[in-house]
């Protein structure tokens, strides 16, 4: 009798690593989550990466690690070529694991592994052409065409996040100028309400001062939900944003299908409708009724079980 095979999914984040066992029709048989500590460096983060995996996956018939990374990376060669959080630079992290591990190791961008997650396991499901968005710390997104993960050439493809938005904007991570993740990411939507409310009268500064801790996201999107005029102009821009780089999305490549995932789409159905609506405003006609904006099913196990999924 053949021994059953697995898979071993890894998501790299700026905060924690999560490590699943899979079964190659997508079960979750267990998992561990670990904090990532990049500043200690790629050799440090490795060892302990390949320590978790073998206490994972020991006694079972592992098949190959897929492993979804931030930032600008090489899948062809497994190599992050920029992942800014902790700077690092061309880390030949698939080469660095299986010098130790002896898999079949594939390192992906995290959102075009969420992607893929998504479209076999999650809110993609039954989709020919579809658009993945995260909305997190950051921006990422990945594409589905014809039912394929689409790259680009180079590798580089679905970088949503850095879309221009307002090109008189304010300077982006990335060193553009008004890039979609400016306004609508975690992060950003935070350091608009912590200066919002240093000219205009929020609720948020009582929240503040209720919780006794500094305003976050979660804060900002309470505000909006009582009614804070502050919160609300921050929020309901973010909405208008991603909802006019849906409608350019829509208009080039024609998705039946978009999902939306991250920590800010757990937040509240309001945020949700306001992107649904101004998408649809911003849509050619002849495009309404020819796609479906869903909540991602999946979530923080997105990127996991989709990098695992795509060395099948």
């Amino acid at each position: 009798m053949q021994q059953k095979e697995y898979l071993v999914g890894v998501d790299m984040g700026g905060t924690k690593i999560a490590i699943g066992l899979l079964s190659v029709d997508g079960e979750m048989i267990k998992e561990i989550r670990m904090d990532t500590r990049g500043h200690e460096g790629p050799e440090i983060v490795v060892n302990r990466l390949v320590e978790a995996i073998n206490a994972l996956s020991e006694g079972y018939e592992i098949r190959g690690i897929g492993v979804g990374v931030p930032g600008i990376v090489d899948t062809d060669y497994g190599i992050i070529h920029y992942w800014s959080t902790f700077d690092w630079r061309n880390v030949h992290l698939g080469q660095m694991l299986n010098a130790q591990l002896d898999k079949k190791i594939t390192v992906v961008n995290d959102a075009s592994a969420a992607t893929w997650g998504e479209f076999n396991f999650g809110a993609g499901q039954q989709s020919k052409n579809m658009l993945f968005m995260t909305i997190s710390t950051g921006i990422g997104g990945g594409i589905i065409f014809e039912r394929k993960l689409f790259t680009g050439s180079n590798r580089l493809a679905g970088e949503i996040g850095h879309v221009t938005v307002n090109p008189n904007g304010p300077t982006c991570n990335c060193g553009k100028l008004g890039c979609l993740e400016v306004y609508a990411s975690g992060v950003s939507i935070q350091r608009h309400a912590v200066d919002a409310i240093k000219k205009s009268t929020s609720m948020l500064v009582e929240m503040e001062k209720q919780e006794q801790r500094p305003i976050d996201t979660k804060m900002v999107f309470a505000a909006y939900e009582l009614g804070d005029i502050v919160a609300q102009e921050i929020i309901e821009q973010a909405a208008t944003y991603v909802g006019i780089v849906l409608a350019n999305f829509i208009q080039t490549f024609n998705p039946d299908c978009i999902v939306l995932g991250g920590g800010v789409m757990k937040t509240t159905s309001r945020f949700m409708e306001k992107i649904e609506e101004v998408t649809e405003t911003y849509v050619l006609p002849s495009y309404r009724n020819t796609y479906e904006i869903r909540r991602s099913q999946l979530f923080e196990n997105a990127a996991l079980i989709g990098a695992a999924h795509l060395i099948v």
